[in-house]
């Protein structure tokens, strides 16, 4: 039966790639230029300004005298200073991260972009008006040339110049070079016809001329030795192509076009076209970044990134299916299989074929007979399919090879087929096929070396030999190996194992076979090819040359897509399958990328949350010891691909790791001490890491763990320690004075008390007391007599009493002096009226006064004040509470007043008497040594005539 045949279609291929406006917060779609500087910063040129890349993010570089955010024409000066000018003539410099206005121009450029070229001294600026010179320096401006030039290409010390000139009326189109102020005419252009877009693109050996005339691109080639002109021949894809720019990567020649890049190479005076991609791209400049990425600016879809263009990829969209399976053929031919039951045939990069199977299912698995020609293709149903690739006609053989998990031919008549439940053996596979079952159990992978049969089951590994099918398990460390894939060279086969890693059996031995493989990747396919090793992982596709033992690895970071399983080996490409996609992988030297790590920049740091200088060195007080660093190594998408580790020489042995897409390390609070941080970064797939600058800390002790301050604390402490025995000494030594003070004190008012004793008790009142008792005894009155006994011994008894305390209860002394006037009312033969009134607050029990203080004031009153008053005696004895917790005692007498009172007396008693001088002293006592505020103030009385009418002693203490 045929197959449904299908036309063969060229689909193109297209280098690996990133979009930068879907890994990054790309900042515009329109980019002009794009460069990268000494740092490894790309500095990209677009129509809403100038911004530079580090690796995670962008920074806009502008000017407030800017006319316009659109910037172009990015150029590096032998300094490393960037350069770029805009359509108003405005030439800036970026410097320092600050983009910096050289010289405005507008009246020279008309409103044109200008060409310009960085010389030593000056900018050479090429306009509509001619060639000027502006000095760096003083903003001299130097006219060169004049000539309405419209394109310039510099090469070293030659500026080759396209320029139009009109004489006698006809517009002439020459090409000059320019060499410092000589200028030499090279060539005209003949023929009126209208020309545009003129460029000129210089090279090491060549200078390209391009331009269009009707339409249709014409290119010129100037020998740069000997200034010679050559037409040639302009290739068919770039005829009517808009060329943006013509650079030069490996020999090669790159025309920029709305069509995408179009690469030729020069060789006996013709291009050669080489390859064609991004056809749907308009391509406007290329970069190739110090990793070998090709950076690729456009004009609509933002930047592209090519982590590798060695690596092609083709996007399967059109066939709607996903690949299932795939095989290899003879050369480079391979066929894949999908989940519609299609067929595409490809060879090299180019599908010829597509065929469809008329049950549209799953292919699952296929395998290519060489000897043959025979394709057999296993449904993942009950089918399956050989197809002649002689006459593409196929042969249903039914469930013959349905559901296979392993094909492995044994010999020109001898199948092996393995499936999810049996191991089978088939003679004549494709014919009469007689069918041997090896074992019944899922098998996993299979291979055939000479005359050994190796299959994987489920449960086990197992050789047979190939004469008769004797079976025997292969074991390592007596335990059964579980096997996920196998392959095999001319004398070995590997087994990749679930848990045992990489195996090599070899001359009846097995054996661990170690390629450092990262911990934690198992083997997902492998194939033998010549020297080397092809094995895909989850982390990426590996290759190990089996000779010098090398490692090599294709990953993410290369384009490729992090998972590979299912890859095929063929003569000079690798081809990694994947569902809606295939990798198209040259066999070549340039595969492989060697990987570099940017240097690491600093960008800041902080002390105490504050920015600081960056400096390598740092002095600091105690407490400015919290410290932030920022850091960065540059490169594409360098926040994903490099890892960062320090190390705190004073406090760390080992290097500490910090984790990806971290650019800071902070340290919260730092002991005083010397600490110096190192820190490196490495590229995930480079070999060597690089180091930073170090920067050394040296923070302070704070002073209390200086020197100064310890021999400070220990003279102070002996201070202290001479100032405590100092004042304990004179602590005794007031105590002593105290304790004599105390006692003298004590002696003092003691002998107070006793003289305020001898006052009450003196002669005059003893003798009165003595004589009325006599009289009520002549009169025989014994009641009286014995009353007034009983009343003067009491008062006697309390008096004897009272003297030996410094203070009594007020009741006490309240009662002494009820029972003292009783006593002289009788002296006064009861012309005496008095009166004692208490304030009900009053505590009388707990209040304490001084013994024995009230009553002087009282005899003073009655012998001063009422004795010398015939009749209406009266006194009025009176306490209470007054503000501030205070006791007040008022004695007010009627009598004469003091006045009168020293009148009377004798020239011999011109003094105090003896009681209330006594008082006085206890309360200056009483004031100055025991700290009682004792107040006592006497007021004389007068009436209404002035004339005097008694005297008021008021006593104020504080309640105690």
């Amino acid at each position: 039966m045929a197959l449904f045949l299908m036309e063969c279609i060229v689909y193109a291929q297209n280098p690996v790639y990133e979009n930068m406006s879907e890994v990054s917060t790309l900042p515009d779609v329109e980019f002009y230029d794009i460069l990268e500087d000494k740092d490894n910063y790309i500095w990209l040129a677009a129509d809403k300004g100038l911004f530079r890349y580090n690796g995670k993010s962008y920074q806009r570089f502008s000017h407030p005298d800017q006319k316009s955010n659109s910037l172009f024409q990015l150029k590096f000066d032998v300094d490393n200073i960037l350069w770029c000018n805009n359509i108003y003539g405005q030439i800036f410099y970026a410097e320092n991260n600050k983009l910096k206005l050289f010289y405005d121009a507008s009246d020279l450029v008309k409103g044109q972009l200008a060409a310009y070229t960085i010389l030593k001294n000056h900018i050479r600026l090429f306009t509509v008006k001619g060639i000027y010179d502006i000095h760096k320096s003083t903003k001299k401006i130097t006219k060169v040339f004049d000539g309405f030039c419209i394109s310039n290409a510099n090469s070293k010390d030659s500026d080759y110049v396209f320029v139009v000139n009109n004489e006698d009326q006809i517009t002439n189109h020459r090409v000059y070079k320019i060499n410092g102020t000589e200028t030499k005419l090279l060539f005209n252009i003949e023929g009126l016809e209208y020309i545009q877009s003129p460029k000129l693109f210089a090279f090491k050996t060549h200078v390209f001329l391009t331009y269009k005339r009707d339409n249709r691109n014409l290119l010129y080639l100037i020998n740069k030795s000997d200034d010679s002109l050559k037409k040639l021949i302009t290739p068919k894809h770039l005829k009517s192509q808009t060329i943006y720019n013509l650079l030069s990567f490996n020999n090669e020649y790159w025309f920029l076009t709305t069509a995408g890049v179009f690469v030729y190479k020069y060789e006996e005076g013709q291009l050669h076209f080489k390859e064609h991609f991004f056809k749907s791209e308009s391509i406007t400049d290329v970069v190739e970044d110090f990793n070998q990425n090709y950076w690729f600016a456009t004009l609509n879809n933002g930047v592209l990134v090519s982590p590798n263009l060695n690596i092609r990829q083709v996007n399967l969209d059109y066939i709607n299916a996903k690949v299932t399976a795939s095989i290899g053929l003879d050369g480079n031919r391979f066929v894949l299989g999908t989940n519609n039951g299609k067929l595409l045939f490809y060879n090299k990069n180019q599908l010829e074929k597509t065929l469809q199977l008329p049950s549209k299912n799953i292919i699952g698995k296929l395998f290519y007979d060489t000897n043959k020609a025979q394709l057999v293709v296993s449904v993942n149903a009950s089918g399956s399919i050989i197809v002649d690739l002689k006459s593409y006609q196929f042969t249903h053989v039914d469930n013959r090879f349905s559901v296979a998990k392993a094909l492995s031919k044994i010999d020109n008549s001898t199948l092996f087929y393995g499936n999810y439940r049996q191991g089978i053996v088939y003679k004549d596979p494709f014919n009469n096929p007689v069918e041997k079952i090896l074992k019944e159990s899922r098998v996993k992978a299979s291979a055939v070396l000479g005359k050994q049969l190796f299959v994987s089951y489920i449960e086990g590994l197992y050789v047979y030999d190939t004469n008769n099918f004797d079976s025997l398990e292969l074991k390592y460390k007596s335990k059964s190996l579980l096997v996920n894939t196998i392959t095999k060279s001319e004398s070995a086969v590997w087994f990749a194992t679930q848990h045992n890693g990489l195996l090599k059996f070899e001359n009846d031995q097995l054996e661990k076979f170690e390629i450092n493989l990262p911990d934690g990747l198992q083997i997902n396919n492998m194939y033998h090819d010549g020297n080397i090793l092809w094995i895909s992982t989850d982390g990426g596709l590996f290759q190990y040359q089996l000779t010098d033992k090398s490692l090599k690895l294709l990953s993410a970071q290369d384009g490729l897509n992090l998972a590979v399983n299912d890859f095929l080996i063929l003569e000079d490409q690798v081809v990694v399958t994947l569902p809606k996609l295939i990798y198209l992988l040259p066999k070549s030297k340039n595969l492989f990328k060697t990987y570099k790590t940017s240097d690491i920049s600093i960008g800041s740091v902080t002390i105490n949350d504050r920015d600081t200088l960056v400096q390598s060195h740092y002095k600091l007080p105690y407490n400015f010891n919290k410290i932030g660093l920022t850091f960065n190594s540059n490169g594409f998408q360098s926040n994903r691909h490099v890892n960062y580790r320090y190390r705190v020489k004073q406090i760390d042995s080992n290097w500490q790791s910090i984790p990806l897409n971290t650019h800071f390390i902070n340290f919260n609070s730092l002991a005083s001490g010397t600490y110096t941080l190192e820190l490196k970064a490495q590229n995930i797939s480079a070999k060597n890491p690089v180091y930073a600058a170090p920067i050394t800390f040296s923070i302070a002790k704070p002073f209390w763990e200086t020197y100064w301050f310890y021999g400070l604390v220990v003279l102070t402490i002996f201070g202290l320690i001479w100032l405590y025995f100092r004042w304990r000494l004179q602590q005794k030594e007031a105590q002593r004075i105290t304790e004599i003070d105390k006692i003298l004190m004590d002696k003092k008012i003691t002998n107070l008390r006793l003289e305020n004793l001898r006052s009450q008790m003196n002669p005059h009142f003893i003798f009165n007391a003595l004589n009325s008792i006599q009289d009520y005894i002549v009169s025989n009155e014994k009641v009286l007599a014995s009353s007034y006994l009983v009343k003067f011994s009491r008062l006697i008894r309390m008096y004897l009493d009272y003297s030996q305390q410094n203070e009594i209860t007020l009741e006490e002394e309240l009662n002494a002096l009820k029972l003292y006037l009783e006593l002289e009312k009788v002296r006064f033969e009861d012309e005496l009226e008095y009166t004692i009134s208490v304030d009900n607050q009053l505590k009388t029990k707990q209040i304490k006064v001084p013994s024995l203080f009230i009553q002087p004031y009282v005899e003073n009153a009655l012998k001063h004040g009422l004795l010398h008053k015939l009749n209406d005696r009266k006194l009025h004895i009176e306490a209470k509470i007054i503000q501030q917790n205070k006791l007040e005692i008022t004695v007010e007498d009627n009598g004469i007043g003091r006045a009168q009172s020293e009148k009377l007396k004798r020239p011999n008693q011109q003094h105090k008497p003896f009681a209330t001088k006594a008082n006085e002293e206890r309360v200056h006592l009483y004031k100055n040594k025991l700290k009682r505020d004792i107040a006592i103030t006497t007021t004389d009385l007068y009436d209404e005539n002035d004339v005097p009418a008694g005297t008021k002693v008021v006593i104020t203490m504080p309640i105690h």
